[in-house]
């Protein structure tokens, strides 16, 4: 009975403090987690094909589709092989679940000033309120306060430009997602 009373008053304790899953605090961010190479990340994805699995949501390696960079604001959400091929490059993805609205987007709108290889994006699927992705890490944050938002930002200076292939060039890629090379797929 001790034990369980204990646990009890932990769970209270830790939950006055703001902690949620994994130790994230409810309006900043869980440590940056290292997520394992896919090993279908060698595999492209042609248009029209199904969806690969991926090892992980987001995903941060895997099977990706070439040709199609959005950076900057997106409006909306960016299929997983084509995060995949963003991440490749170098860039780093900001999600945020559509659900949180305006002022997410307006919050986090000026990681997008940081570099230019930030592409921002909705999606509804998220878990978590906010999440960062760069080749093999992610950043889960538990909304868009200054916490998350300076631990989002500290992620974006430190991940942009560490995908497995050279950054690609600005020339290659279309502000707000509207692609140079190929039409993404509907």
């Amino acid at each position: 009975m001790g034990a369980v009373v204990a646990l009890c008053t932990l769970a209270g304790l830790l939950a006055a403090a703001g902690c949620g899953s994994g130790g994230q605090a409810a309006a900043g961010c869980a440590p940056v987690h290292h997520d394992p190479l896919d090993i279908r990340s060698t595999l492209h994805v042609l248009p029209g094909a199904p969806e690969p699995p991926y090892s992980t949501d987001p995903p941060t390696s895997g099977a990706h589709r070439v040709g199609y960079y959005p950076r900057g604001v997106v409006a909306a959400p960016i299929p997983r092989p084509t995060q995949v091929a963003l991440l490749e490059k170098g860039f780093v993805v900001v999600q945020y679940r559509s659900s949180l609205g305006a002022s997410a987007l307006a919050a986090l709108t000026p990681l997008t000033a940081v570099t230019p290889y930030v592409t921002l994006a909705p999606n509804a699927s998220l878990t978590d309120a906010v999440v960062a992705t760069s080749w093999l890490h992610d950043l889960r944050c538990g909304g868009v306060g200054a916490p998350a938002l300076s631990s989002l930002r500290a992620f974006v200076d430190q991940r942009v430009g560490h995908g497995p292939e050279p950054t690609i060039p600005l020339a290659a890629t279309s502000p707000g997602g509207v692609t140079t090379t190929t039409a993404p797929t509907p």
